[in-house]
């Protein structure tokens, strides 16, 4: 069985203008399927927490759609991720409301997507080691891509397997955590995660998770900041 957690906190910046939190994030555990997705609204648009949040939103409808039906591939749920949002900002304006999107989903029939789409990290820890989706090196300055932004499903990085099994965990963060974690320490960071607040009621760990990142320990940091974590049981098992 898999379970999912997570937390988004105003970072410095907006809580002295008083903007809102332009992160957002999602959980969905169901009969089919098992749903993480986090999403970073990009700041120089007026619209971008509109735009984090309806991302999540389309994430689960498409996620939902694809997982219903057998041997669908990935491409096709991500064009039905672009399409979905599309809906959601028309009124508003894709342009105005640019965001991120990153998101894990793991199916009953043993189906795992890591997809993301601009700045952030997906981490998966599994049988076979880890796997990272994150932004290239050669990007040019702070240029990014998202919903809104992005004109093709190819700008998107995935990770897909058919049949997966055994022990696993998946961090989704927001470049407001990801850039301050050493690449070494962020399997450690996600082993923390669940071993610190995997145990606790879903609402405790929410508060707990968020208390954490408020108390963000890299110095001036300024940014908006989002963790979710898809674990299952047998992950939980194998650190007692």
């Amino acid at each position: 069985m898999w379970n999912a957690m997570g937390a988004s906190v105003r970072g410095p910046e907006h809580r002295r203008t008083g903007l809102p939190n332009q992160d957002a994030w999602m959980s969905r555990i169901t009969c089919g399927t098992s749903l993480a997705v986090v999403c970073d609204g990009l700041g120089s648009r007026p619209h971008s927490a509109t735009g984090s949040r309806a991302a999540c939103f389309a994430v689960a409808d498409a996620v939902r759609h694809w997982a219903a039906q057998p041997n669908v591939p990935p491409e096709m749920l991500l064009r039905l991720v672009h399409a979905l949002w599309n809906v959601r900002v028309h009124t508003t304006g894709r342009d105005a409301c640019a965001t991120t999107c990153l998101f894990a989903v793991v199916t009953t029939d043993g189906r795992l997507l890591l997809a993301q789409l601009g700045d952030g990290l997906v981490l998966l820890k599994g049988p076979q080691g880890t796997t990272t989706l994150e932004p290239p090196n050669d990007r040019f300055g702070n240029t990014t891509t998202g919903l809104g932004i992005a004109a093709d499903v190819r700008e998107w990085r995935f990770h897909f397997e058919q049949n997966f099994t055994g022990a696993a965990s998946i961090l989704l963060a927001t470049d407001g955590v990801a850039d301050d974690l050493l690449p070494e320490k962020r399997t450690d960071f996600l082993t923390f995660l669940v071993n610190q607040y995997a145990k606790q009621p879903a609402r405790q760990r929410a508060h707990a998770i968020a208390k954490q990142l408020r108390a963000w320990p890299t110095p001036r940091h300024l940014d908006d900041k989002t963790v979710a974590v898809l674990w299952n049981d047998a992950t939980t098992k194998a650190t007692q």
